[in-house]
């Protein structure tokens, strides 16, 4: 019986060179995937729901911050779900709106 491998990442079967020479044919053998969570995608991701659950004052502006850096490295989903994240805890800490509302007063 043939076993067959199942796999998310396949592996491609190496082609077969004429002379053995694989100078003619330099490709890498396994593209260029990234592997694994962004960092900085992640960071926005924990930073929003840690400034939901807990100190928003900390952690809203830190969501922010690493949802930009996110977005500019090419993680654009991972940061669009981290600045929504901010947002909400944004939207849910008295403090931050506090903070806002009495912004106004500034001159």
């Amino acid at each position: 019986m043939f076993k067959i491998p199942l796999s998310l990442k396949p592996k491609l079967p190496k082609p077969d060179y004429p002379d053995g020479n694989r100078s003619e044919f330099d490709l890498p053998d396994e593209p260029n995937a990234q592997q694994g969570i962004p960092v900085m995608g992640g960071a926005a991701i924990g930073f929003g729901i840690l400034g939901i659950f807990t100190k928003g004052y900390i952690f809203v502006p830190l969501a922010f911050i690493s949802s930009a850096v996110a977005l500019f490295m090419g993680n654009v989903s991972w940061a669009f779900v981290g600045f929504l994240l901010a947002v909400a805890g944004l939207l849910t800490s008295p403090v931050l709106l506090a903070m806002i509302g009495i912004s106004w007063l500034l001159p």
